[in-house]
């Protein structure tokens, strides 16, 4: 195959007039946005599972609030005892209350919005349909597609971390839609601890893959993915869970996402922090740092794009593209380098 000519790159503009560029676009990306949680603890059943369930929930919400700076309106907890914390909890954990709650939400999450709905405690396959186990009469794989699809033109993250739920990643799949489950299939219906790990990786810096001071739902998931078999082999026990993600919308999910299986670009650019945290250094009273580290992230999320479509392009193109970003990067990384060297 004959290589392709070397494309030329474009001009470098000024410093000043780059940073004010990228810190209007950055602003106008993220001041514009706004990150929405549904949390859920199914019924418990009594005993250890409803203060664990309880734990969970509430810590996510917590967790929510306190580090990714959501507020506090823009998250729902629904619980089996809504009386063990009624300053948290939002309502019971009910098919009535949680209809009611995607009402509100499909009117108040924006266009440009995230939503996360997390579905913790206990689920079941009845060889027709997975159910969520709530207070009163079950929540069906059904009844939660057709409200999903009411968020069709915003970015939607289900995370179920119940048993049988990995039925869900072929109900649920959508093209812009992220769908993480705690098992590979509907027929793994023995209790889960995935959602332990699951909110702990909102808590823990190890997390944080790539070092760029947020979560995104592909870190929150390898590390959820990592602690959970982690766990089952500290315990000497054969796993009865097997983590699956589905971001591509073609209805057939991965348990390590990677450019081989086209699982995971979507979910490596979601994250729900909100814009105090969402770019490094947007706190500083810098604007060209700000406006860099921008940059750095587009960089990073092209590498990313290119790397998913590696197959589609011929090697000569693909090399010289990547070449090309990776020397901008790095260029971008020094200029970052010599900016905070100097505060």
């Amino acid at each position: 195959m004959r290589a392709s000519a070397r494309v030329p790159a474009p001009p470098l503009l000024p410093v000043a007039i780059l940073a004010g560029w990228l810190l209007l676009l950055a602003q106008a990306t993220f001041a514009q946005s706004s990150s929405y949680a549904l949390i859920v603890a199914s019924a418990s059943g009594g005993g250890a599972f409803k203060d664990r369930f309880w734990k969970w929930a509430s810590q996510m919400t917590e967790t929510l609030t306190s580090e990714m700076r959501l507020p506090r309106e823009n998250i729902i907890l629904l619980v089996e005892d809504p009386t063990m914390n009624p300053s948290l909890a939002t309502g019971k954990a009910t098919k009535a209350e949680l209809a009611k709650a995607f009402d509100g939400l499909a009117a108040n999450v924006p266009s440009d919005g995230r939503l996360l709905v997390l579905l913790i405690g206990h689920g079941s396959f009845d060889n027709n349909e997975y159910k969520f186990n709530l207070v009163g009469p079950d929540v069906t794989g059904t009844e939660l597609k057709n409200w999903l699809d009411r968020f069709s033109n915003r970015q939607v993250v289900l995370v179920s971390s119940t048993p049988c739920s990995g039925v869900l990643t072929k109900a649920l799949s959508r093209q812009g839609r992220i769908v993480i489950t705690a098992t590979k299939s509907e027929f793994e219906s023995n209790k889960t601890i995935f959602a332990q790990f699951f909110v702990a990786a909102f808590q823990n810096k190890a997390a944080d893959a790539d070092k760029n001071s947020e979560i995104s739902m592909l870190e929150a998931y390898q590390y959820t993915a990592q602690q959970v078999e982690a766990w089952y082999k500290e315990q000497g026990r054969l796993a009865t869970e097997h983590p699956l993600l589905e971001d591509s919308g073609d209805a057939t999910a991965a348990p390590r996402p990677s450019p081989a299986n086209g699982e995971g670009l979507l979910a490596a650019k979601v994250s729900l922090s909100s814009a105090s945290k969402a770019l490094p250094g947007a706190g500083s009273d810098s604007p060209e740092l700000q406006a860099l580290n921008a940059e750095k992230r587009r960089l990073e999320e092209a590498i990313q794009d290119l790397k998913y479509r590696k197959t589609a392009l011929p090697e000569a193109d693909y090399s010289s593209q990547m070449e090309r970003l990776l020397i901008e990067l790095a260029q971008t990384n020094q200029k970052i380098n010599r900016v905070t060297k100097k505060r």
